[in-house]
């Protein structure tokens, strides 16, 4: 086991604190009212255009619900990356709190990370498109 530093172990637990708050405001306030403070997507305010991310901030909050396909209705490809960033960030926190090395293994050959890039653009292009079964991804 690896020590714990203290100064490091503070910034882990503010990092965790914030998230917490964060969290707790998702899951309290709901995104598609306007009561709340939630940022609308710049690309759809001055273009009209859904992007990549649009629908994350609804989808993260009906997932704190535990509403699985609603979230996917607003984002399916947020829902389907958060495991990835779900276990990037509590390796980043373990790093910090125990001053340890953990990596993460991420893949290093050019056409994995061109696959994503395609992935991420065709999942912007599809969801613009108002036709069935296109729609479905329009959040």
């Amino acid at each position: 086991m690896f020590p714990i530093n203290k100064v490091k172990a503070a910034k882990g637990f503010v990092v965790i604190l914030l998230s917490s708050g964060i969290l707790l405001y998702f899951y309290t306030n709901n995104p598609s009212t306007s009561q709340s403070l939630f940022l609308r997507c710049p690309s759809n305010l001055i273009f009209g255009f859904n992007c990549p991310g649009c629908g994350t901030q609804r989808a993260l909050h009906h997932l704190l619900h535990l509403e699985v396909i609603e979230a996917l209705r607003y984002n399916a490809l947020f829902i389907l990356a958060l495991p990835f960033i779900i276990y990037g960030v509590i390796i980043k926190i373990y790093n910090l709190i125990f001053d340890a090395k953990k990596t993460i293994r991420i893949p290093t050959k050019k056409f994995v990370w061109i696959g994503l890039l395609i992935l991420v653009l065709l999942f912007g292009i599809l969801r613009n498109i108002p036709i069935y079964p296109f729609n479905l991804l329009i959040p």
